[in-house]
C-alpha cells in the first residue's frame, strides 16, 4: 500500500501527538541513535504551516541520561524558531553546549518550508549553501498485506489537566507504551512515558518531556515566546549563500527488504515478512501510517559531484507512537545516497497505523526516495 505523505512540515515525534493524540500539528525531536548513544545534536521544536498564528521562540531541549552508579549526564542546547502569518516555517538544529568552553551551541542547519509552493530548503551555515526541494507526489499501492499484534506495546492515555506556560493556557496528556518481556529483548515490562502540554492558542507543544529507561528523560520546552509577526529575514536565504535546487520525490510502498549493515532490533524474516507484533497495512482493520512529517533527504557530497540520480528504497518499522526503527535497505543507488536517505527516515514522524480496535500498532511499510540533481 502507497501512502500518499503529507506535504506539511512537521517535526520530531514530541510534537506531532497533541493531547489524546487529536491534533497532529506539531513535532519536536529529541533524537536518539539507535545504539543509544547521545546524539552529537538535536532538533528542537519543529512547527506546522499554520497561517495566522505567527511568533518566534526559543526552543530548550534537554535530555538527561543516569547511570548505573547515579551519576546524571546531562546535555542541553536551544533553537530559534519561527513561524510568519504566511503559515512559513523556520526550524534550527544546533549541537549540544559544551559546558567546558561555555560557548553558544554551533548552529548546524535551518530548515524553511513555504506551504504555498510546498518548497523546503535546507541552509547550511558551515558551508554557506543552501538546498531547495519541492515535494514529490507518491502513487498509489494496493497492495494486500499481512497482520501480526502479539508484540505491540499496551498503550494508556491520562489527562492530567490544564496550566499555562508563557501566558497561554495548555491541556496536557499523559502517554504512557508499554513493552512486555521480549518485544524489545527486556527481561521485563517497559514503559516509556510521554507529557505533552498542548496551546490551542498556537497549535503546538510548548512542554514535552518524554521517559524512556534506554536513553533517558528528554525535555523540549518552548520559551521567550512573542506572538507577533517575525523578521522576514528569517526565512530567507543570504546572499552570500548558493543554493542547489535538488529533486527528491517520496513515497511509502511495500517490497522486500535486505539489511544496510546496521544492528537489527527488529529483523524480517527472508520472506521479507515482518516479525511477530508487526503489523501490516490493510489486513485485519489495520490502517496505514501517515508521514506528519518527513524532512527530505540531503545529497553526499559524492553523489553531487558525480552528478549521480537515483532511487532508494528502505523498509522500516513506524512504532505505535509514530518512531521510525528498524532501518533496512531494499533498494541502494550508491555514491552515499543511502545514508542520507537512512538519516533522514530516522528523523521522520508519523500518525501510527490503527490496529482493529482503534489502539496504534507498530507497522512495517517501505519508503522510496528519488534522488534527482537539477
Amino acid at each position: 500500500m502507497r501512502v500518499p505523505l503529507s506535504p506539511v512540515l512537521l517535526l520530531l515525534a514530541f510534537f506531532s501527538a497533541a493531547p489524546g493524540f487529536s491534533q497532529s500539528t506539531v513535532t519536536s525531536a529529541v533524537t536518539t541513535p539507535g545504539d543509544g548513544r547521545v546524539a552529537e545534536w538535536m532538533y528542537g521544536e519543529h512547527i506546522p504551516a499554520v497561517p495566522g498564528l505567527p511568533f518566534t521562540a526559543k526552543v530548550e531541549l534537554e535530555l538527561v541520561n543516569q547511570l548505573q552508579d547515579g551519576t546524571l549526564l546531562t546535555h542541553e542546547t536551544y533553537n530559534l524558531d519561527a513561524r510568519d502569518s504566511q503559515g512559513r516555517t523556520r526550524n534550527e538544529a544546533r549541537n549540544w553546549i559544551n559546558p567546558s568552553l561555555g560557548a553558544e551551541p554551533r548552529l548546524i542547519r535551518i530548515e524553511l518550508y513555504d506551504p504555498s509552493t510546498r518548497t523546503r530548503i535546507n541552509v547550511f551555515p558551515l558551508t554557506k549553501t543552501a538546498r531547495q526541494w519541492t515535494a514529490g507526489q507518491p502513487a498509489p499501492n494496493t497492495t494486500p498485506v499481512a497482520l501480526n499484534t502479539s508484540a505491540k506495546p499496551e498503550t494508556t492515555r491520562e489527562n492530567i489537566g490544564s496550566d499555562s506556560i508563557e501566558g497561554l493556557p495548555v491541556r496536557g496528556v499523559r502517554v504512557t507504551q508499554t513493552y512486555p518481556p521480549g518485544a524489545l529483548g527486556n527481561d521485563r515490562p517497559l514503559a516509556i512515558v510521554t507529557e505533552y502540554w498542548y496551546s490551542e492558542d498556537l497549535k503546538i507543544n510548548l512542554l514535552t518531556k518524554r521517559t524512556d529507561p534506554r536513553y533517558g528523560v528528554q525535555t523540549v520546552r518552548v520559551t521567550e515566546l512573542v506572538k507577533q509577526e517575525p523578521d522576514a529575514a528569517l526565512f530567507a536565504i543570504p546572499d552570500e549563500y548558493k543554493l542547489i535546487k535538488e529533486t527528491v520525490q517520496q513515497s511509502l510502498a511495500q517490497g522486500p527488504g535486505v539489511s544496510d549493515g546496521a544492528p537489527s532490533t527488529n529483523p524480517t524474516g527472508p520472506s521479507g515478512s515482518p516479525t511477530t507484533g508487526i503489523a501490516r497495512a490493510g489486513i485485519g482493520g489495520v490502517t496505514a501510517p501517515r508521514c506528519v512529517y518527513c524532512p527530505q533527504p540531503s545529497y553526499s557530497e559524492e553523489a553531487r559531484a558525480a552528478k549521480l540520480n537515483g532511487t532508494v528504497v528502505l523498509k522500516i518499522v513506524v512504532t505505535a507512537d509514530g518512531r521510525t526503527e528498524n532501518v533496512q535497505v531494499v533498494k541502494g543507488a550508491g555514491h552515499g545516497l543511502e545514508q542520507k536517505f537512512i538519516e533522514a527516515v530516522k528523523n521522520w514522524r508519523f500518525k501510527p497505523a490503527d490496529g482493529p480496535d482503534g489502539t496504534p500498532v507498530a507497522c512495517q511499510v517501505d519508503v522510496e526516495t528519488t534522488f534527482k540533481i537539477r
